[in-house]
């Protein structure tokens, strides 16, 4: 059995709600909301198993589910925690992911905002899902990292078989697409002052022959003397058995610059999990069903 499903007692809000262990059902009326129920709703997920995609439409092209918890990538570990950052039960957290998820939260493969710098992180922005924490926290040590999408460099990537699944050519995002990020070097001395349940994107050098400069994602959570810790879905840990493990600060940032001889690490944006609830009230009142 996996250590998951041996650590918790399994509970489902109602038909169509995929289980979960009670810690996390606990951490959803208990922690406040935000980055810090992010923390405590995930922690429970440590181990899950790793799926490249493990999230789709539940029909159409990517029949996947639209909510699970017992597997995971990168990406969808950090939407999922985004949505139990806001949420009080499960039924609220499928609704959120959705919204997290989707240009207007209507799951379709074609709507889902697909690359991050340009897409996933403007729509999130303006939502009010996440809140810039770099320049807050950095300060003079941020730096401005761009990325230029032209319709040449998007035919050129269809060409070479390079572009992003899913992603219409009428949606390919077009013009320049700005965050900020601290360098590694850096990182250390901001890691303590980065809040439990941040988002960490890791940024790395802007090649035209890729559809992004984006590879990995993670949620920075606090330990209990004020360490910080890196969890994330990775396919490669130290055993080779891809989960979602926990580690501290600088170990996932060493690892970041390692991994990717060919592509050069530039640096590590950081992201708050604000309280989201009024968004998630609004979409509950939006929506009749």
């Amino acid at each position: 059995m996996h250590a998951l499903a041996a650590l918790a007692v399994l509970i489902a809000s109602e038909a169509g709600v995929p289980p979960a262990p009670a810690p996390l059902v606990v951490a959803l009326s208990s922690a406040p909301a935000g980055g810090a129920r992010a923390a405590a709703a995930t922690r429970p997920l440590v181990g899950a198993p790793y799926v490249l995609s493990a999230l789709g439409e539940g029909i159409g092209p990517d029949a996947d589910p639209r909510f699970r918890l017992d597997a995971f990538d990168c990406l969808g570990f950090l939407e999922t925690a985004i949505a139990l950052g806001s949420s009080r039960s499960l039924d609220e957290a499928i609704r959120a992911l959705d919204d997290v998820r989707y240009q207007d939260g209507a799951p379709a493969l074609g709507a889902r905002n697909h690359e991050v710098q340009a897409q996933w992180l403007p729509a999130n922005l303006a939502k009010g899902w996440i809140v810039e924490l770099t320049r807050p926290l950095a300060g003079a040590r941020a730096m401005a990292v761009p990325i230029e999408f032209t319709p040449e460099r998007w035919r050129a990537l269809r060409a070479a078989g390079r572009a992003i699944d899913g992603l219409s050519p009428e949606r390919e995002p077009v013009g320049r697409f700005e965050l900020w990020a601290v360098p590694p070097e850096e990182l250390a001395a901001v890691g303590p002052l980065i809040p439990d349940g941040t988002a960490i994107v890791v940024v790395r050098e802007d090649d035209p022959g890729r559809c992004t400069r984006i590879s990995h994602v993670g949620l920075v959570v606090a330990g209990p003397s004020g360490e910080r810790s890196v969890r994330h879905a990775t396919a490669w840990p130290r055993d080779g058995t891809g989960r979602v493990v926990e580690e501290p600060l600088a170990v996932f940032a060493e690892r970041q610059r390692r991994s990717k001889p060919g592509w050069p690490l530039v640096g590590f944006a950081l992201f708050g999990l604000p309280d989201a609830s009024a968004r998630l009230a609004a979409l509950a009142a939006a929506d009749p069903t």
